[in-house]
């Protein structure tokens, strides 16, 4: 029983820095490829990372969720270690929030069978929506400036960087069932 507990917690710590080592790719590519998109430096108006957030939290569920923590740990850098663990927090914990929102309001088993596109979109508008709110009430409680002006770029920033990333899956997964097809 102890063996299995263990190898059950190594898989976990595997998956979850595996997450961290996708978000830090991702984050550092954001950064590369879509720096004019900055609007400040913790808000962009396409922000590819907040696609993986998503993703790893529909199919690693709560490991996703550490993963993206150790990720966002990791890439932020911020002024004080309070504040960084706080962000880290919203950044992990707020699409894991969407997913159980939109599960109980789609009525959606936890293996998210039965999906559908429409559903996806609300769940992206979904987590967009909760991760901004959560960082800009941050951001207003934390600082000297009580301007929620970076809501509508981090929205905007989040749903696109999430369409766009889900989108590049789809096109990776018909390109892998075609190649699978061909040389099969």
């Amino acid at each position: 029983m102890r063996s299995a507990w263990t190898s059950q917690i190594k898989q976990t710590l595997v998956e979850a820095l595996a997450i961290a080592l996708v978000w830090v790719f991702f984050f550092r590519l954001n950064l590369f490829v879509f720096a004019h998109f900055e609007f400040n430096s913790r808000v962009y108006w396409l922000f590819l990372p907040a696609g993986i957030c998503m993703m790893a939290v529909f199919i690693f569920g709560w490991k996703g969720v550490w993963g993206l923590f150790i990720g966002s740990t990791y890439t932020n850098e911020a002024e004080t270690d309070a504040y960084v663990l706080g962000l880290s927090a919203i950044s992990a914990l707020s699409p894991m929030l969407a997913l159980l929102l939109c599960r109980w309001f789609y009525n959606l088993a936890s293996t998210l069978k039965g999906l559908k596109a429409k559903q996806l979109l609300v769940f992206t508008l979904i987590g967009g929506l909760v991760n901004s709110l959560l960082s800009q009430l941050y951001f207003y409680a934390t600082s000297t400036d009580k301007v929620f002006f970076g809501f509508v770029p981090m929205f905007v920033g989040d749903v696109l960087g999430t369409l766009l990333f889900f989108y590049m899956v789809a096109k990776l997964l018909e390109f892998l069932s075609a190649y699978h097809k061909v040389h099969g």
